[in-house]
């Protein structure tokens, strides 16, 4: 215990400090805190930035489309092949039977409950290189969808996909 708490109430006298007092060393020259600009390492074209292509945001609708098909239980994660890459085909094609898996489980509880898209952004970092990021909502909770289509002699295939349940 300190000593203050074992003193008497009466015996507690709190002075203010004097007018006069010299300024401590840390207060004669004060300094403001000025962040530094951020400079990104890479720079993003302004065209990126500023959204997709026509064409882009068109195949990247196509695919979100199908894929909330698969979701509502219209269609088969196979049904998904011609719109994905071959060389990551394995790793998206789980990653949507995983999602469909946890819609369809939300479905078995509450049979009215449909996946609908609430939000989709598109941006063209590069030529023929969609990035896509879209909200996803079955009425009861919200997911998160973002995936990287690429331009390939035979059309718009997945290159990259994540779904955050």
């Amino acid at each position: 215990m300190s000593v203050v708490t074992k003193a008497p109430p009466g015996q507690i006298r709190l002075h203010r400090a004097p007018l006069l007092d010299p300024p401590f060393d840390d207060e004669l020259l004060p300094t403001t805190y000025r962040p530094v600009p951020y400079e990104p390492r890479l720079s993003v074209p302004s065209a990126a930035v500023a959204g997709a292509s026509p064409e882009c945001h068109t195949a990247a609708l196509r695919f979100l489309n199908v894929a909330l098909e698969l979701f509502n239980g219209f269609r088969s994660p196979a049904q998904m092949r011609p719109l994905i890459a071959l060389e990551q085909g394995l790793a998206i094609l789980d990653e949507l039977a995983r999602a469909a898996r946890s819609a369809y489980d939300q479905r078995r509880r509450v049979p009215a409950t449909k996946v609908r898209r609430s939000q989709v952004r598109t941006c063209e970092p590069r030529d023929g290189v969609a990035e896509v990021a879209a909200v996803l909502n079955d009425g009861h909770r919200s997911w998160a969808m973002a995936y990287r289509l690429e331009r390939r002699p035979t059309g718009w295939r997945c290159s990259a996909l994540k779904i955050l349940l």
